[in-house]
């Protein structure tokens, strides 16, 4: 914390894993998704954190902060020898013993926008991440078949809240998430298929707006 109302960090993390849980894909006719105990798992990485209330370069900007961090991740499991010899077979050749961890995303970025003003009661807040690409569930076989890992592509999303003291006992808050609506899409990934990705799902969850009132006694 260099001076009043300004941080600066940064941090390195490791862990390491025995028999992390991971989903796979299952193929038996139709498509599930099921978790699986993996050999061992590695998940390494760094974050770096920057805060800032804007009321020291100005005053008239009393309240109102910014922020950043943005965190990198490694995250590797081991496959299971049974899955390394399904996945070696003529049939298939997708000779691996590695691959990414599910739901550790390449990278999190977020950027906030913040203002509260005691005198008034008012609180408002602004937030924007962006999740990279992030494995869904592992590579399967299916039929002499080699089914490749899914993704999740990598999407960004905006988030409003505001509040407002009406009295010394009630409040009013309204909250917008996922405000731009993006498309989600999910694609099949793999070194061993030509093409690059294939499609797999995409669609949009669409905004939440929503108001309330607090009452505390």
């Amino acid at each position: 914390r260099p001076y009043e109302g300004a941080l600066v960090s940064a941090s390195w993390f490791y862990k390491d894993i025995e028999d992390p849980i991971e989903y796979v894909q299952s193929v038996v006719g139709f498509e599930f998704t099921t978790p699986v105990n993996y050999p061992k798992g590695e998940i390494s990485g760094y974050e770096i954190e920057l805060r800032q209330s804007l009321d020291n370069f100005w005053e008239e900007l009393d309240g109102v902060s910014i922020g950043a961090n943005a965190t990198f991740i490694d995250g590797r499991v081991s496959l299971p020898s049974e899955e390394i010899a399904i996945f070696s077979e003529p049939g298939i050749e997708a000779p691996f013993r590695q691959r990414d961890m599910t739901n550790a995303p390449e990278y999190l970025y977020n950027l906030y926008l913040t203002y509260d003003f005691e005198r008034t009661g008012t609180q408002a807040a602004l937030f924007w991440s962006f999740k990279g690409d992030t494995l869904i569930a592992g590579a399967a076989e299916s039929d002499g078949n080699f089914v490749p890992d899914v993704y999740e592509v990598g999407i960004g999303t905006l988030n409003l809240s505001v509040s407002q003291e009406i009295s010394d006992h009630l409040t009013f808050k309204f909250q917008a998430k996922n405000i731009t609506n993006p498309d989600i899409e999910e694609v099949y990934r793999s070194d061993f298929i030509p093409g690059g990705d294939v499609t797999k799902t995409s669609f949009s969850r669409g905004a939440e707006f929503s108001i309330g009132f607090t009452y505390v006694p």
